[in-house]
């Protein structure tokens, strides 16, 4: 899937050298009442692996995208596949998706067995540490504040997934949380690029996003790999 990126009119200058898009997985159960962003964290889903082949096979397909990994994915072999990638000339890379999406109770419980923000924190820091450049997905506070430790260029707002329980939560809703993100990350000393996730008819009314966003991602899209 494409998550097309889209900078505040004024901020394109300075967001000039930030991903068009992030490309991750679709969903493989697909339904008309599940939104992709639900439907990318479940079970049923292929690992990072699969994606990081198809990049691999066909560099092309990521030109001008940042790669969104599970990077909580116990099973990822992070030394092997960094080099993967590096030669795949891959560039930017996130983690999306997230643990940091799930609900609070869930979120706890894979934190209890160590699959959680803090592992996707270790992991970008080491991808960082490689030369990749990073941006870091969160939901909340708390996430935002461990994130802003590895200094991310780019920080990108996601809301949970018991947030789209209504269906697609209000621009009220984004803008609250990416308000309580905004001041943490400032007053943890982070300054960066901060994208909050948006519909594309959202695209024509900057004066209604929060102050704080520099710019939108736009809700995923499916493609073909081979017309990614």
């Amino acid at each position: 899937m494409t998550w097309r990126i889209v900078p505040r009119s004024e901020k394109k200058t300075e967001m000039v050298d930030i991903p068009a898009a992030v490309l991750t997985v679709a969903p493989q159960l697909r339904h008309e009442n599940l939104p992709n962003e639900v439907g990318l964290l479940l079970p049923t889903n292929n690992g990072p692996r699969q994606l990081i082949d198809a990049i691999v096979g066909t560099p092309q397909i990521c030109n001008g995208s940042m790669l969104g990994l599970f990077l909580a994915d116990p099973l990822l072999n992070l030394a092997r596949e960094e080099k993967r990638l590096s030669a795949a000339g891959v560039k930017w890379i996130t983690n999306l998706p997230s643990t940091e999406q799930q609900d609070v109770d869930f979120s706890q419980q894979l934190s209890d067995v160590g699959l959680d923000i803090r592992r996707e924190r270790d992991v970008l820091a080491r991808l960082r540490s490689q030369e990749f450049r990073i941006a870091a997905v969160v939901s909340d506070v708390a996430g935002a504040v461990q994130m802003s430790e590895i200094k991310p260029e780019v920080v990108i707002v996601i809301p949970r997934v018991a947030d789209f329980a209504a269906g697609f939560p209000s621009l009220h809703q984004r803008g609250t949380v990416t308000q309580e993100v905004s001041l943490a990350l400032r007053d943890a000393g982070w300054s960066g690029v901060l994208l909050g996730l948006g519909e594309t008819s959202e695209l024509c009314h900057e004066r209604q996003w929060p102050d704080t966003l520099d710019g939108l991602i736009c809700r995923p899209e499916l493609v073909s790999l081979a017309s990614a």
